[in-house]
């Protein structure tokens, strides 16, 4: 199979192309039609998606025909465009990983979707998509980027000299060759709690929101507004009711969303590898080097601490797979918190999760209280004032806000090892962050006018992730304590 001349994705790409834009189109063409300007007939309910339809499939067929990529003197070369051609060339050495998945048509059809990843892509965004190519094209392109790179050891250019190592996953075969360890799985009810306790509604109205505001020139909002001016005069009554049945659609959509994502979700250690595999409708498999695993989170938000579990996240120095957050590359959606430091061991051997930590002096306390009322006494008041008096029980967000800067307190704090820095940190989620101290890019000590008066100041340390950073830290500790961290890390690069 010669990679060199110019080839087209598969046919099933147009299809995929196509759901995928009118997916998006669905709710602009049904505010169309249920805020359009009724005076005009009503042929324009019909003409108006029936036009939409037919261009999503007219661009789709023309985009498809107009894609072409090949492999050529060391770059893989795309060439699109439906109104303007636009060529993009990528150099092997820049290509940092590629990753592979299976949507439901790619299933279908035997093909898979591959995403190529540059250093310098946008957070989140792969620098180049191939919808629908046969696995045989896709294990090709792997190999032979693979082997271009290590002829040029370009890689070295992109990452810290003593992580010389290329972020490719092994191809399938390489890896079925090896003897797979199933490490963590998730049943259906588990899958269940994860997706119960996500808190996924507001990230659901959000998204529906930024949507809508993007058609803000067809969409009537004067009407609109006097409309919700009228359903308001009802009664206060229909309008909480109200509320509180977008937020229930909003949540159970948030779980539906959740089951489908983190179905079948398996973790494997195969060599050096760790091996994600998740996803119903779209399998997603991804396959990290354990050496470019640059740290770990814990997250316990304030449901699934209740009930002694927690999720477990790996920062990977990588950006598109990690769609647009430094710690998305899920490792544990949901695990007792007793069984973390065995999983972590299986896979991650450097890493060690049961250290002892050292909590912020008392003297921080009065500060950790009252710093979330820097942010809500004036807002609280002011709203509280205006609704009064129903709105001065806003007022009690006060203490409630205070007794949380007290559990932050509670939970912050800091532990050091000859080779590994945790720092954990709090207000409504506890996050605790492992660094090795070889992986550390950056740390920082820092101290304002009234930490100084107290003898307290601030850490951050920040590991490589994507083209940005992750990093932990942890507010008010003692200078004792932050001169005890920067001697041991100071010793640890002077090593």
């Amino acid at each position: 199979m010669k990679m060199s001349k110019k080839k087209r994705l598969h046919p099933i790409s147009v299809v995929a192309n196509i759901v995928k834009q009118l997916k998006d189109a669905i709710l602009p063409i049904i505010l169309v039609i249920i805020v359009g300007n009724k005076t005009i007939s009503s042929m324009w309910d019909i003409a108006v998606p029936f036009a939409i339809i037919i261009y999503t499939i007219v661009i789709g067929i023309v985009s498809w025909i107009r894609f072409t990529y090949r492999l050529e003197e060391g770059e893989l070369r795309i060439e699109y465009g439906v109104f303007v051609r636009k060529k993009r060339y990528i150099p092997f050495e820049r290509i940092q990983g590629i990753s592979i998945s299976q949507g439901f048509l790619q299933r279908m059809f035997g093909v898979v979707k591959v995403n190529v990843e540059t250093a310098g892509n946008q957070l989140g965004e792969a620098e180049a998509v191939l919808t629908a190519v046969t696995r045989e094209e896709a294990k090709q392109l792997q190999r032979l980027i693979q082997k271009s790179k290590e002829k040029t050891g370009a890689i070295e250019n992109i990452l810290p000299q003593d992580e010389s190592t290329t972020s490719f996953a092994q191809n399938d075969q390489e890896l079925e060759q090896e003897t797979k360890n199933i490490i963590f799985s998730m049943s259906f009810w588990e899958i269940f709690q994860v997706a119960v306790t996500s808190g996924g509604a507001f990230g659901v109205i959000s998204a529906i929101v930024i949507f809508v505001l993007q058609f803000d020139d067809i969409i009537p909002y004067e009407k609109l507004y006097k409309d919700a001016q009228k359903f308001i005069a009802h009664g206060m009554f229909y309008t909480v009711v109200t509320i509180i049945l977008i937020f229930i659609a909003a949540y159970i959509i948030s779980i539906i969303q959740n089951m489908m994502r983190y179905a079948f979700f398996t973790v494997e250690k195969a060599g050096e590898n760790i091996i994600i595999s998740r996803g119903l409708l779209e399998r997603k498999k991804i396959a990290i080097p354990t050496e470019r695993v640059q740290g770990i989170v814990v997250k316990e938000n304030i449901i699934r601490r209740w009930f002694g579990y927690a999720s477990v996240y790996i920062i990977h120095a990588g950006g598109a797979f990690n769609e647009g957050d430094p710690e998305s590359i899920v490792l544990c959606p949901l695990i007792e918190k007793e069984r973390i430091a065995s999983v972590i061991l299986s896979c991650l051997p450097d890493y060690s999760l049961n250290h002892e930590f050292i909590a912020p002096p008392k003297r921080a306390r009065i500060r950790y209280m009252v710093r979330p009322l820097y942010f809500l006494l004036l807002p609280v008041c002011i709203v509280a004032y205006w609704l009064r008096p129903w709105g001065l029980l806003l007022l009690l967000l006060l203490p409630m806000a205070s007794y949380f800067g007290y559990l932050s307190y509670r939970f912050a704090g800091w532990s050091i090892s000859n080779y590994q820095l945790a720092l954990r940190s709090r207000f409504l989620n506890v996050r605790t962050v492992y660094m090795l101290k070889n992986r550390i890019q950056s740390m920082e000590f820092s101290y304002n006018w009234f930490q100084q008066r107290k003898g307290l100041g601030t850490i951050s340390a920040t590991v490589m992730s994507g083209i940005g950073g992750a990093q932990g830290e942890v507010i008010d500790l003692d200078k004792e304590d932050l001169q005890t961290i920067y001697t041991w890390f100071k010793r640890t690069k002077g090593e």
